[in-house]
């Protein structure tokens, strides 16, 4: 990690344990808030470094800059705050049951809620209800984006909600995470609503599981881990109750190392005395979800490495183009092939379309830097790193 990783993260622990700082005369406060851009930290930062004694040690420019992301952040926050108001609404009227996770819950325990940046709002349904809510969501004014998969997005005055009908969708290396947490609905408590809320201990074990398998595809971030001490700290989570069942879905070594980080991080939950020094480089490394600055061909290439396959840049960029049915059937917006083998053909056609359409530029990238040695030797050194961390 360089100094200014290090810096950063000093100031995310004191914000996080509620404690003013006095601020570096000396940082480079433009790389810093940049940084927590890239990692979807801007707020948490600016909320920091607002309290400080010192605030005149950031130069003018930046701060006002900062400031002004933290005021679109508040803006979002209570434009998602009033549409997730309009779904509850709707779906509540309707007889309807959903259980909110992820951000949507976590925020509310963060020092200053609107800090915590959202992308979307994740709620969980029951399968059996999916064309009930589409109904009910479309006469509330929301626009159905995607229908495909387990995972169907809604939009409504630019707001996007995730509507899940399961928390964890995916492989997660060889583990049966997955399968373990297939009936979540099951756990939460609805006391005597419709509104359901996860226990402290199994909600935490799914964050840990969801940043599994953010790792095994592409990457995390920093702010898996910020959320994982604001879980223990201020949500109540146990980290030996989640390592319990982490354990049982084949994650227990993958959640030592992150729960050690944790711990040295943000001095909040409990170091299991793992060697974590790749791992904290590569939180730092790639963004908020392991994509920026980030050689795409590296993550093509580690997944034949994964399945034993061999091969140059064109036989990696014929399986990027045509991947296989099992690997198809994993992909969300493609899930309606699985138990239909003999719909491949048409969903390469269909995945082609709509990468093209969304992800030109990823792809373009991607097959350019297929083959490279750059790629092949980083692929090794990745896979090996996730075998070590229990991801293989």
């Amino acid at each position: 990690m360089q100094d200014y990783q290090k810096y950063f993260i000093e100031n995310l622990k004191h914000y996080i344990n509620n404690e003013k700082i006095t601020l570096r005369p000396d940082a480079d406060y433009k790389q810093l808030f940049e940084f927590a851009r890239l990692h979807n930290l801007g707020g948490v930062l600016f909320c920091a470094a607002s309290t400080a004694e010192n605030t005149d040690a950031i130069p003018t420019e930046a701060y006002s800059a900062a400031q002004e992301g933290f005021f679109d952040l508040v803006y979002s926050a209570n434009l998602q705050q009033q549409i997730y108001a309009e779904l509850k609404t709707a779906l509540t009227a309707a007889g309807l049951r959903f259980v909110p996770f992820k951000g949507a819950v976590l925020r509310d325990y963060y020092p200053v809620p609107e800090s915590r940046a959202m992308g979307d709002i994740d709620v969980l349904i029951d399968i059996e209800n999916r064309g009930n809510v589409r109904r009910v969501l479309k006469e509330a004014g929301f626009t159905c984006k995607n229908s495909n998969g387990p995972v169907w997005d809604y939009e409504k005055g630019g707001v996007l909600i995730e509507v899940h009908t399961a928390i964890l969708n995916g492989k997660v290396g060889k583990t049966n995470a997955p399968e373990f947490f297939a009936d979540a609905i099951e756990r939460a408590d609805f006391g005597e609503g419709l509104i359901g809320t996860f226990p402290a201990d199994y909600h935490f074990a799914f964050l840990l599981a969801h940043a599994a398998h953010h790792f095994w595809f592409h990457g995390a971030g920093i702010r898996f881990i910020l959320d994982f001490a604001v879980a223990i700290k201020y949500m109540g989570a146990s980290p030996e109750a989640a390592l319990e069942m982490l354990e049982a879905a084949g994650l227990g070594e993958f959640a030592k190392n992150l729960l050690t980080v944790c711990k040295k991080w943000f001095d909040i939950g409990i170091d299991y005395g793992c060697n974590t020094e790749k791992t904290e480089a590569f939180l730092c490394s790639f963004g908020a979800f392991g994509t920026d600055f980030r050689n795409s061909g590296t993550v093509v290439a580690r997944k034949a490495l994964e399945e034993g396959k061999e091969g140059g840049a064109a036989a990696r960029r014929l399986a990027l183009l045509f991947p296989s049915y099992e690997k198809m059937k994993e992909i969300p917006y493609i899930k309606f092939i699985e138990g239909r083998r003999y719909l491949t053909p048409l969903a390469w056609g269909y995945r082609l379309g709509y990468n093209l359409k969304n992800r030109r530029a990823f792809m373009l990238k991607t097959a350019k830097q297929l083959g490279t040695d750059e790629a092949e030797q980083a692929a090794k050194a990745e896979l090996e790193f996730l075998k070590e961390i229990g991801l293989d």
